[in-house]
């Protein structure tokens, strides 16, 4: 009778990989759907289908999981911005079409919008590198536009527009697919005139 070998590294990589990849994907249906704050490690791994030992190989507890889950659904909404929008654009044009595509996120990616809608600071966390990467599409717009960097006016605007953009992007989500579409056309221009720059400054 031939001996049975034990799975090789890269086959129990690959295995660990999918049962995290499958907690952080239960982890982020929870989020979406506003059950996250009661749900049990039980629950978790019972909607992941994995074995309740196996959480604590990966997380040392629920909010750990839930926010690896909130940063990985950040993460998927940047790449997917990053593929959507037009290369080698000029500041003005990537700010109006990045806001222009983040208002129909909760059409093109439903469950990232529920997620973001509902852990909105880490879009806005200056600490943190995906926070930083949004605030500085908008400041490089803004001083395109010939606002003056580095003043408590520019800051305040920068604030203002990601809130503009959070508040839309959390209606939309329960908005009409219509009603999201033109709830991204109308959020585009008006950033724009939030921040002071002329939306001529975004033709090619």
């Amino acid at each position: 009778m031939p001996s049975t070998s034990p799975p090789g590294p890269a086959r129990q990589d690959r295995r660990k990989e999918r049962t995290r990849a499958a907690l952080i994907d239960a982890a982020q249906q929870l989020i979406a759907t506003g059950d996250d704050a009661h749900a049990s490690i039980q629950a978790i791994t019972d909607l992941a289908d994995v074995g309740f030992g196996s959480f604590y190989n990966y997380f040392s507890s629920k909010d750990e999981l839930f926010d690896a889950a909130a940063t990985s659904a950040v993460d998927e909404y940047l790449g997917w911005l990053d593929e959507s929008l037009p290369d080698d654009s000029d500041p003005v044009t990537r700010l109006i079409e990045s806001v222009r595509h983040t208002g129909r996120l909760a059409l093109e990616r439903p469950r990232t919008a529920a997620i973001l809608t509902k852990r909105l600071a880490l879009i806005d966390n200056e600490g943190d590198p995906r926070g930083e990467r949004i605030r500085a599409d908008v400041s490089a717009a803004m001083t395109n536009g010939g606002t003056v960097a580095d003043t408590l006016e520019f800051e305040i605007l920068v604030t203002a527009a990601l809130g503009a953009i959070l508040a839309v992007l959390r209606r939309t989500t329960s908005l009409s697919p219509a009603e999201i579409s033109d709830a991204a056309d109308v959020l585009a221009p008006a950033i724009l005139r939030l921040l002071g720059v002329e939306p001529s400054t975004a033709a090619p």
